[in-house]
C-alpha cells in the first residue's frame, strides 16, 4: 500500500513539472486531507519513551506531510535523552516513520533523586519501570556537570572495566562500585563475604593492580585486622587503610527487583 501511494506522489510530482499543472499539484499535496499527517510510527524504541517522541509531532497533526520539517524533528527527537540517533521519513499517504538507535546504559549512577543509569558518554538516562539491568555503581559524577567533564569521567570508568576485561571478564562482576570524583584515581569497591574494601587503582595499569589486590588479598586480611581501603597506585608499595573508616557499601542494584541502593 505504501508503494502504491508513493508511486502515485511520485507521478504527480513528475506532472507537477509541466507547465501550468505545477500549482495545483502542489496545492493538492498539501491541501488534500488524505495527505494529512495521522499516525507517527516508531521503531527501534526498547526504553524511549513513545511519547516524548509522539510529542515531538503534535503541532504537525492535520497538516500534509510536506509541511513537515523533517531535519527538524529529526534533531528534536534527538534531545531525548534516552536517543542516541534518529532518522525521520515520511511514508504517503499520511505517516512519518521514526527510527531510532537507543543509547545503551552501562552503570547506575547516584543522583540527587535517587538511582539513575548511565551510558559511555556521560548520558545521564532516566531508569525505565519495566528494565532489569545488572551494572556496577558509578559516584563522582553529576547531572549537572558540563557534558565533557561527565564524558572523561566515564571514560576512565570504561578503561577501568576494559583493563579487567584483558585478563578476565569475571573480574568486573567483582565491582561493585566505582568512584571517579578524582579523575587520576579510580576508586573501586569490591564486596565479598567479609565485606566491602575501597581500592585505589589511579588511572592506568588496572589489571596489573587488581591482580595484586588478588593475589595478596587473604594475606593481608590475616595481617591488618579490620581491612577497609588498599593503595595500589604506587610502584612497590602498598598503603593499607590509607581512607578514614567508611561504611560498607551493599552489593551492586539489580534493576526491576525489589533490592535497591541505599540513599547515597
Amino acid at each position: 500500500m505504501a508503494l502504491r501511494w508513493r508511486t502515485i506522489v511520485f507521478a504527480i510530482l513528475a506532472l507537477g513539472g509541466l507547465g501550468g499543472v505545477g500549482w495545483g499539484t502542489a496545492r493538492f499535496l498539501l491541501d488534500d486531507p488524505r495527505f494529512y499527517l495521522a499516525t507517527v510510527e516508531l521503531h527501534g524504541r526498547s526504553f524511549a519513551p513513545a511519547s516524548q517522541v509522539e510529542d515531538r509531532f503534535v503541532s504537525d497533526r492535520g497538516r500534509s506531510l510536506l509541511r513537515v520539517p523533517l531535519e527538524e524533528r529529526r534533531r528534536a527527537v534527538e534531545q531525548i535523552p534516552w536517543v542516541r540517533s534518529a532518522t525521520v521519513t515520511r511514508v504517503f499517504p499520511a505517516r512519518i516513520a521514526v527510527t531510532i538507535q537507543e543509547r545503551v546504559p552501562v552503570a547506575f549512577l547516584w543522583t540527587d533523586d535517587g538511582i539513575a543509569l548511565i551510558d559511555a558518554a556521560g548520558m545521564v538516562l532516566d531508569f525505565p519501570s519495566d528494565a532489569s539491568f545488572t551494572f556496577p555503581v558509578v559516584r563522582g559524577i553529576s547531572a549537572g556537570e558540563s557534558p565533557a567533564d561527565r564524558r572523561a569521567k566515564m571514560e576512565l570508568f570504561t578503561a577501568l572495566l576494559n583493563d579487567l576485561d584483558r585478563g578476565d571478564r569475571r573480574l568486573r562482576d567483582e565491582i561493585s562500585e566505582v568512584d571517579v570524583s578524582d579523575p587520576q584515581d579510580a576508586r573501586a569497591v569490591v564486596t565479598d563475604s567479609s565485606g566491602a574494601i575501597l581500592l585505589h587503582l589511579g588511572h592506568q595499569e588496572f589489571l596489573t593492580r587488581y591482580l595484586l589486590y588478588a593475589s595478596r588479598i587473604g594475606e593481608w586480611k590475616k595481617k591488618f585486622a579490620n581491612l577497609q581501603s588498599i593503595d595500589l597506585r604506587f610502584e612497590g608499595q602498598v598503603v593499607i587503610n590509607p581512607d578514614p573508616p567508611r561504611t560498607p557499601t551493599a552489593s551492586r542494584p539489580v534493576a526491576g527487583s525489589s533490592s535497591r541502593p541505599p540513599s547515597p
